[in-house]
């Protein structure tokens, strides 16, 4: 719906290109779930996801509410009736032609709408209204818009409507209603309830579809819930008395829900709970089918509580009732799954703690939910998944039979007492160990202790997945057991070396076996037609075999002692041509760094472009480190000292050709790239509730997380940010293999608990299902930025109170894509900006530079690159990686197919390459300091420039008062704080004056000011540095800004600036500035040689109704501003000689006359917008991509505009003089 304005010989457009914002209804009717969002509405195919169309639904008011019935033709097409605050809306939306039509446009009502229905004849909608009343208001007769819908579209007339269409949706209203399309609704009828109160909510029920017979359940500011309807008894001032009251609930009601089939009333409330009451007879009624049976039925009827249940740790907004269970969404991001008899059957967090708004259901075989967040996004849930996953226990275990024990030694007191005193006329000679060897598995014995036998039962050392239903489990006393449900339990190899110590690890395709014993062999078994046989032996080490990874299907690394790696190829007999048995070839060896803990995993990796053998391995340590080795020689490359943290690197997974994963013991998992011998650390990503990731797995295209929190095994989707399962399993600290079934969808998985096996499977088709909406925030959206214009794609940034950094690409299709998270900052990021280039500096169009600061003084510099890899969408899987679970099941192809040219998420690369927080405490001895991080400090504002092609100036705006300079240095990736200075009282922000001749700042303050620095004398220090890194001990001192003026720009706080620059005369610059006081002001400011600044006020106007918090010029003339009130203006900037008012205070306290006389001479509005984005934080201004304006004059001006808060929205807006 383009909106705007006709004023002053100018025409404004506003074209909406994009919104993401609270989900606050939902509607699912088959396969289509209708969305609820700000203003507008969409139309998604549940299935897969995609967006079929969307459509404006009102001008200003927010959607809340959201019913669908079938068209009065029944060919698939919906009625669906649309009410928000004080607005509603009939819309008909054709899946065939997957365009909304409008039948209804947007009309009012003087009271806030709580619910709406439509009547069965569809020439009446029933209103429930805020203060507990009922409407009956007419309307164009649906069935009659429908027919003159056939009419309208009939021949070729009528074309499919891409999503990409923005302008206004086609109006299908017949002509003879034409001059009754906006304004009120026309009320025919109205009943008000006895208790005449403002309602928190209230459901509207009609099972007969006529006014005659219906109910309103209404929850009162009472805490209660009275059900009643217009035909029920009225007292003496004909006011409706009501059937029922329902008490129980502690806080308000936040929503009724009421199921017919089921009679069953569900109500949720501020006090947490979710109250459940039974609607029942004395008799057994039959569904009403006329409106007095309807109303018999409540007449009659006796509501009883069933039970209250408290599920959540904050406000229940939403339920919802199923067959056999109730749904209850909240403010804690939880969606709870009750039984009818009040038990909680299952619970997970949906939407990574953003609160749930809405919730609906799909009917369908997998019982499908669909929920809508605050943080914009939309998710399917499949309830047969629902159900808590119980592990197992594997039954009818060989070992724990009586003739399966076997002799373990005992040290006894006196069998010790008897060698001494046997030795001590006789002197033996042996071997006393060395001290290192007292605490390797394999110490020498000494000859002195004589042991006792023992009689003990077996148990189990390590248990593995060689297929989907085959198990293999090594006993202590050497057995090696094979379970299937054919055979159950089954000896299948017995081996002395296995005794007291093995490791066991089978290939990706479980035909291969490795086993790694004590004494330095690792036995090679196949495993072929359910049986298992030993094929190869090789000797790993002179030792213990501490770790064993499969690289490829036929490549093993094995890890011995004193960190000696060596990689093996396996030949088996079906392979091995020359030989009647299996061979074993050695291939390569490496040296694993000193720790104090030898442990590893390995990953091969591929190189990007083509299909040719790997050139590098990747390897991770128990020290948390990672190494890179050449093929060809034995100690790393380059090493990533201590990435993981002290605890360790659990998985590295090569994926999407060349992109290395790693995971490990600290929560995090981590992506790299070899790049010229070097190990490049590109992003870091922790995993929300866990601090145990121990695998990496690609399923379907997608990364997941097998993670370990408490005593749970959790499988993570890291793009989607969400829990699949969890399985109560004891903990990380066992024996475990999971398998994966590429052709069923399956996922097996297998684990020792105290000394028992266990194992569950599942199906992941039911639990990753097609993501409707990508998320965006689940708090405020505090900045935005672009750095790149990909073809027709727009790359943004996004930082977020959430603490997170958010990569998108806008594509020509008016829709997001989601990129990735970055969670890396401790608390909220409230500035973004990149580091600008200049005159003296080289501009590279691949790579930016970003600067991202918020809370607890915490300071990171980014790079973000583009890279593009043509042969990608040609391949489905890892060729040569080695993990058992790059796993693609028929009719499923890899995320990057279609077009080639569009981003990728795996081609975009923010990598953080710099870190700092304000640290207070003694810093002479590391042994005695106490450092503490400044957690009152935050940063408000940033703005960075390079003054070289290696050095970059960060200046930052803090809460404590201070503008600070950082130093950044790009060749050692270093961060220094060389100078600061105070400005009086907390600076909101800082930008940078882009003049010809010096370096100048300008900060704003909570007082209003706006003041000038002059910082040429520290860009002129930073360029005389050395190259030495030790930047604490330079000889010369830094200087310190200089302040030029000081300009008292707004009574209060200053949200927002934004320059011009006249290109004619660069020494001019137009300055905006809006403030929490709802003034504009626009300033000259001038700039001579020598740093010298004068400011003239031009004009102030007071253009909101709440604190200006963007302000962005479209042009020389044109200047669009953003409020909190939720409207985007656009101003016309008149350039006249002469000032009305040199001081703008004194224009705030003047006259209203005078100020309307300052407004309409230099500042005047020219086009206004209300934005669906609440609490906007600012605005940015882009141009629109050339291509799009092919053919359009050369007068009119064409902007993009980016408008975030609590979400975001894109608007393109065109100005054309008339």
């Amino acid at each position: 719906m383009p909106g705007g304005g006709r004023m002053g010989g100018v025409a404004v457009t506003f074209t909406h290109r994009l919104l993401n914002t609270h989900i606050t209804a939902l509607s699912v009717k088959e396969n289509l779930v209708f969305i609820g969002e700000g203003q507008h509405c969409h139309a998604h195919d549940v299935l897969s996801g995609r967006q079929l169309s969307s459509t404006q639904v009102f001008c200003a008011a927010v959607v809340h509410g959201l019913s669908g019935q079938a068209s009065p033709a029944h060919d698939g097409s919906w009625l669906l009736l649309v009410f928000g605050q004080k607005s509603l809306a009939v819309l008909l939306f054709s899946p065939d032609q997957e365009k909304f039509f409008v039948l209804l446009e947007e009309r009012n009502v003087e009271d806030w709408i709580i619910d709406a229905g439509l009547e069965k004849d569809l020439a009446h909608v029933v209103v429930a209204t805020g203060h507990n009343s009922l409407l009956r208001c007419e309307i164009p007769d649906l069935a009659v818009c429908y027919k003159n819908l056939s009419k309208k579209t009939s021949g070729d007339e009528l074309h499919s409507c891409p999503v990409t269409q923005k302008s206004r949706t086609v109006s299908l209203v017949s002509d003879i209603h034409m001059s009754d399309r906006k304004g009120d609704l026309s009320i025919v009828a109205q009943a008000a309830c006895v208790e005449r109160c403002v309602l928190f909510s209230g459901h509207l029920v009609m099972m007969t579809g006529h006014w005659e017979s219906a109910v309103l359940m209404a929850g009162t500011m009472a805490l209660q819930v009275m059900v009643w309807g217009p035909w029920a008894t009225r007292d003496s001032e004909g006011k409706v008395l009501p059937l029922h009251c329902l008490e129980g609930h502690q806080g308000s009601i936040f929503s009724i829900t009421f199921s017919s089939s089921q009679g069953l009333i569900a109500t949720t409330s501020d006090d947490r709970s979710l109250r459940v009451w039974e609607v029942k007879h004395k008799a057994k009624i039959l569904p009403p089918i006329n409106p007095e049976e309807e109303q018999e039925y409540w007449r009659s009827a006796t509501i009883i509580e069933k039970f209250a249940s408290y599920g959540h740790r904050a406000r229940v907004w939403r339920s919802l009732i199923f067959p056999t269970w109730i749904i209850s969404v909240g403010e804690d991001s939880v969606v709870c799954v009750w039984e009818h008899s009040g038990t909680l059957a299952a619970s997970w967090n949906g939407h990574d703690g953003a609160s749930i708004w809405s919730v609906a259901a799909c009917e369908d075989p997998l019982d499908r939910l669909i929920t809508g967040s605050s943080d914009g996004s939309v998710k399917s849930w499949c309830l047969n998944a629902a159900v808590p996953i119980i592990a197992k226990l594997m039954s009818d275990l060989p070992w724990n039979d009586e003739h399966s024990t076997e002799k373990c030694s005992e040290v006894t007191t006196e069998s010790v007492e008897n060698s001494i005193a046997f030795n001590s006329g006789k002197t033996e000679e042996y071997n006393v160990p060395e001290s290192h060897e007292l605490f390797e598995d394999n110490c020498i014995e000494i000859p002195s202790l004589r042991r006792k036998p023992v009689a003990v039962a077996d148990f189990p050392r390590c248990i593995s997945l060689v297929a989907e239903d085959m198990v293999l489990v090594i006993t202590n006393s050497g057995k090696l057991y094979s379970h299937n449900p054919e055979t159950f339990w089954h000896l299948e190899y017995e081996d002395e070396r296995f005794k007291n110590y093995a490791i066991m690890e089978a290939n990706p395709d479980g035909r291969c076996v490795a086993v790694g014993t004590l004494g330095g062999t690792v036995v090679i078994l196949q495993v072929a037609e359910r049986s298992v046989r030993p094929e190869v032996e090789v000797v790993g080490s002179s030792g213990k075999v501490f770790a064993l990874q499969w690289l490829t299907m036929d490549r093993i690394l094995v890890l011995g002692t004193v960190g000696l790696m060596t990689t093996w190829e396996i030949q088996t007999k079906d392979k091995s041509r020359d030989h009647t048995s299996g061979a074993a070839c050695r291939i390569s060896t490496h040296y694993l760094p000193v720790s104090m803990h030898r442990w590893l995993c390995a990953v091969y990796v591929t190189p990007i472009m083509t299909k040719i053998a790997p050139q590098h391995l990747v390897c991770g340590d128990r020290a948390g480190s990672l190494h890179l080795y050449a093929l060809n020689e034995p100690k790393p490359q380059h090493s990533l000292q201590g990435v993981h943290g002290k605890n360790g690197v659990t998985s590295v997974l090569c994926w999407h050709r060349g992109v290395v994963y790693s995971s490990g013991r600290d929560g995090y998992i981590r992506s790299l790239r070899v790049c010229e011998g070097r190990l490049l650390l590109l992003t870091a990503t922790r995993v929300s509730g866990s601090s145990w990731v121990s695998r990496l797995i690609a399923v379907q295209g997608k990364l997941l997380a097998v993670c370990f929190y408490g005593v749970k095994l959790k499988l993570w989707s890291v793009g989607e940010e969400q829990t699949l399962l969890e399985v109560e399993c004891g903990g990380a600290h066992r024996s475990w293999d999971l398998h994966l079934c590429g052709t069923r969808g399956w996922l097996v998985c297998t684990f020792l608990k105290d000394g028992t096996p266990y194992t569950f499977s599942t199906s992941l088709s039911n639990r990753m299902l097609p993501l409707i909406r990508p998320a965006l925030h689940t708090q405020e959206t505090m900045e935005l930025r672009l750095p790149f214009q990909h073809r027709r794609e727009t790359v943004l940034l996004t930082a977020g109170e959430d603490t997170t950094l958010r990569l998108h690409a806008l594509q020509q299709q008016g829709q997001r894509q989601s990129f990735g998270v970055v969670r890396s900052h401790l608390s909220g990021v409230r500035a973004l900006c990149l580091i600008e280039e200049t005159h003296v500096t080289m501009s590279d169009n691949d790579t930016v530079w970003l600067v991202s600061a918020g809370g607890r003084a915490e300071l990171k510099v980014w790079e973000c690159s583009v890279s593009e890899f043509s042969d990608l969408a040609s391949y489905s899987a890892c060729d040569l990686c080695c993990c058992d679970v790059c796993v693609l099941p028929s009719g499923h192809d890899v995320c990057m197919e279609g077009d080639s040219s569009k981003l990728q998420p795996q081609s975009v690369i923010l990598r953080e390459v710099g870190s700092h927080m304000l640290r207070t405490g003694c810093h002479r001895n590391w042994k005695k300091q106490h450092l503490t991080l400044d957690p009152e400090t935050r940063y408000m504002g940033a703005t960075a420039f390079w003054v070289s092609s290696s050095q970059a100036l960060v200046a930052l705006a803090s809460s404590d008062g201070f503008l600070r300079i950082f130093l950044f240095l790009r060749e050692c990736e270093k961060l220094w704080e060389p100078c600061a200075v105070e400005c009086g009282s907390c600076v909101l922000s800082v930008a940078q004056l882009k003049v010809v001749t010096g370096t100048i700042l300008v900060t704003c303050s909570t007082s209003g000011h706006v003041t000038f620095w002059d910082l040429q004398a520290v860009v002129d220090w930073s360029l005389s540095l050395t190259a030495s890194e030790d930047l604490s001990h330079q000889p010369h001192q830094p200087p310190q800004p200089q302040e030029l003026t000081l300009v008292a720009a707004h009574q209060s706080g200053i949200n927002a600036i934004a320059f011009h620059y006249n290109a004619d005369d660069p020494s001019c610059i137009i300055m905006a500035t809006g403030g929490d006081d709802n003034t504009i002001s626009v300033w000259k400011v001038v700039v001579v040689e020598g740093a010298q600044v004068t400011v003239i006020h031009q004009c102030s106007v007071v253009g909101h109704a709440s604190q200006v918090s963007g302000l962005g010029w479209l042009s020389e003339n044109y200047l669009i501003s953003a409020s909190i009130d939720q409207r985007l203006i656009v101003w016309n900037f008149n350039k006249k000689d002469g000032v009305l008012w040199e001081d703008p205070i004194k224009f705030c306290n003047a006259i209203r006359e005078d100020r309307a006389a300052e407004e309409h001479q230099l500042l005047m509005p020219v086009g206004c917008r209300f934005t669906g984005v609440p609490d906007v934080k600012g605005l940015i201004v882009s141009d629109v991509d050339e291509t799009e304006n092919v053919g359009h004059k050369s007068h009119r001006i064409d902007k993009r505009v980016f408008v975030y808060g609590m979400g975001l929205q894109v608007f393109d807006v065109s100005i054309t003089s008339l």
